[in-house]
């Protein structure tokens, strides 16, 4: 009996690590709750879970802060086990018309979470420049490796020119995952279930890419807003985001 015991507990730990391995996080924030999520929070700003598109959805909202402290929100998905592959999506709400706004989706998030500096890791943003000009808006993949080093871009010259450029009384799902040896990224609008065309300095391309390099090989994910022009124009952040799915593999259709 001890011997058939012992087993039992060995195939339960066994089950226990595969479900670990392969949890996924999905958050329709319609609890208006954000449990499981640890908040990245230096300034401070606000987290709330407004009405929107007819469904409760989490908005979160910074001021530009100053020069030395840039305005920066984000929330980590700790409902999940840091993994290697993964598949990050979130319904894009709305946004600020504003100087120097970036926002999207993090990957391979590194612990512990920083108070001030950015967190460690890659994201997918959506930027925001000069003065909201939608002919200037770009999807880029960066590379953050904290302390005062800004965010590294991976993807160049890819992503700009947008057709249609977003609009911030639009909706857009953002995805960002990584497959066959390099980082990918999109931007569906989801009035009409298409991918944004982007320029990628040679033709254009329903989504931008860029190469592992190694520095970041498994993490947290989650969604981050950040100021990148300090400036009397600039307006801080105020992304609103819904749906957001945090999975090894794409979700089902």
């Amino acid at each position: 009996m001890r011997l058939n015991f012992r087993f039992l507990l060995t195939c339960l730990a066994v089950a226990g690590c595969i479900s670990t391995t392969h949890a996924a996080t999905f958050d329709n924030f319609n609890d208006g709750i954000d449990d499981g999520w640890k908040l990245y929070n230096p300034i401070p700003g606000t987290f709330s879970f407004p009405l929107e598109s007819g469904s409760v959805a989490y908005k979160m909202k910074c001021s530009w802060g100053s020069l030395f402290s840039p305005g920066r929100i984000g929330s980590i998905n700790m409902n999940e086990p840091a993994h290697a592959k993964f598949h990050v999506e979130a319904d894009l709400l709305n946004w600020t018309y504003n100087w120097g706004e970036d926002i999207g989706l993090l990957a391979r998030i590194q612990e512990p979470v920083p108070s001030f500096f950015l967190p460690k890791g890659y994201a997918l943003l959506l930027r925001n420049d000069k003065n909201g000009n939608p002919a200037s808006r770009k999807l880029m993949i960066v590379k953050s490796i904290g302390g005062i080093i800004p965010p590294i871009f991976l993807t160049g010259d890819q992503g700009r020119l947008m057709v249609p450029a977003p609009d911030p009384s639009g909706d857009y799902r953002l995805k960002f995952w990584s497959d066959g040896g390099f980082l990918w990224g999109q931007i569906i609008d989801k009035k009409t279930g298409a991918a944004i065309k982007m320029w990628n300095g040679t033709a254009y391309t329903d989504r931008i890419s860029t190469a592992e390099d190694g520095a970041f090989t498994s993490g947290r994910t989650g969604l981050i807003a950040y100021v990148h022009i300090v400036g009397y124009k600039a307006e801080g952040v105020s992304p609103t985001f819904d749906n957001f799915y945090s999975g090894t593999d794409a979700p089902s259709p």
